[in-house]
């Protein structure tokens, strides 16, 4: 099954994570950003034959689940779900660009990394379901899923406030439960703030 190494992969990253929670609890408190930003995909790379170009809106919840002060995993370890909406700007086939795009929900584990000179440096993996409304040739199912990975960096504006700045190579495709699955990878660039509540 597909699937099951991202499964596997998910209980490994999360299992010290949940160690490092216990620590800090107090003071770990939730937040929302709502982040805009946008990709394509690139044609000819790892089977996407099609140059699909999105802009993208996120909503983003994250809850800090551990905070470590000392050691390897330095930092904070956050769960964050996010919901997309992913407007079609521009496709190969050239029909879909009027269609409303795509929708989807994400499940990502991230990692902050302690204050530099240059913001707090994260990393980001995860994944999550996706509904496709646009027609893509090849892609052979609306129901799909997706997995991203990315990093980026949020600077401190002041109290409670940051800006983010993200990049992210994302794929989706339909699992293998539908032909054809031609797979859409992408790279998405993302700006983010964060909410007053």
């Amino acid at each position: 099954m597909k699937i099951a190494p991202f499964a596997l992969l998910f209980i490994l990253i999360s299992a010290p994570f949940a160690q490092a929670g216990k620590e800090h609890a107090a003071e770990l408190q939730p937040y929302n950003q709502f982040l805009v930003g946008g990709g394509s995909s690139i044609k000819g790379f790892g089977g996407t034959d099609n140059e699909v170009v999105t802009a993208d809106l996120i909503w983003r919840h994250a809850r800090i689940f551990g905070k470590k002060e000392t050691g390897w995993l330095r930092g904070n370890h956050e769960f964050w779900i996010e919901t997309s909406v992913s407007p079609i700007f521009y496709d190969t086939g050239g029909e879909d660009h009027h269609d409303f795009g795509i929708v989807g929900m994400n499940f990502l584990l991230a990692w902050v990394f302690p204050q530099t000179a240059i913001g707090e440096p994260y990393f980001l993996i995860g994944g999550g379901p996706q509904f496709i409304f646009a027609d893509i040739p090849g892609v052979g199912s609306d129901v799909c899923g997706n997995y991203q990975t990315g990093i980026g960096t949020r600077f401190l504006v002041k109290e409670k406030h940051r800006i983010n700045l993200e990049i992210r190579y994302h794929h989706i495709s339909n699992l293998g439960m539908e032909e054809p699955n031609v797979p859409l990878n992408s790279v998405k660039i993302f700006a983010g703030f964060n909410l007053p509540f």
